[in-house]
């Protein structure tokens, strides 16, 4: 479901797969008329029926942050009408606010993403908005995962080039301390906004998959590359 416009977003992120942004914004504001975004999902939902296709998860995965629709929480209430588990994929960095965490509530499967925990280079990779603050947005998702009730995931991407060795144990502790479901290991597979972004090498994959891995379970960490459908995990193919 896309919910917001091509690339206005809180971030300008070096890998994201959608280019650079064109808008930086953290203002929440009406893009579209949720009614037409629920009759679209429904008219797509029917089509998925017709053709025997089974329906896991309503998700939010617009061209920029979902979070930055003021209509998201009314959107989520309309699409649960339909019975069908209702996901989104969030960048996490509205979370420091309030209302975002009451919307994101309503929510069957939220998944966050967790690119660092250390300050520059959080700035590096994500490129926020100048009134973003990481430890906001770190105790925005920490209040969060103690809120939802539901499934929650976190998503971290590797980049070569950056210095992850000396943080590899924070994040960890900051990622067992949302008790998440499942916590994924991401490298780039698409063209990302600038070129020069290469996926992390192979010895630093494994080494955040052991260290991830020890402080919260091989159940709960897995590396995984969307290629045709197809995943690709560590320990293991799928």
């Amino acid at each position: 479901i896309n919910n917001i416009p091509a690339k206005i977003c809180s971030y300008s992120r070096i890998y994201c797969q959608l280019g650079r942004t064109i808008r930086i914004s953290v203002e929440r504001r009406t893009f579209y008329n949720p009614e037409k975004i629920l009759n679209n999902v429904r008219r797509k939902v029917e089509e998925a029926k017709i053709r025997g296709k089974e329906i896991d998860y309503l998700t939010f995965v617009p061209d920029g942050e979902p979070t930055l629709d003021l209509n998201l929480g009314v959107e989520i209430e309309l699409l649960k009408e339909m019975e069908i588990p209702v996901a989104i994929l969030t960048n996490s960095s509205l979370l420091w606010r309030a209302d975002v965490r009451e919307d994101l509530l309503k929510l069957d499967l939220v998944s966050v993403k967790v690119d660092a925990v250390e300050e520059s280079l959080w700035r590096k990779i994500n490129r926020p908005h100048k009134s973003l603050k990481m430890d906001e947005i770190s105790e925005g998702i920490i209040e969060f995962s103690k809120e939802f009730k539901r499934e929650l995931i976190t998503e971290t991407m590797f980049i070569d080039g950056f210095g992850y060795m000396d943080e590899l144990e924070k994040m960890a502790e900051f990622l067992s301390e949302l008790r998440p479901r499942k916590v994924y290991i991401v490298i780039t597979t698409r063209p990302p906004a600038e070129r020069w972004v290469k996926p992390a090498k192979e010895r630093v994959v494994n080494r955040v998959f052991q260290v991830f891995s020890k402080k919260l379970g091989n159940d709960v960490v897995e590396y995984m590359i969307g290629i045709r459908g197809e995943c690709l995990r560590l320990h293991r193919e799928c």
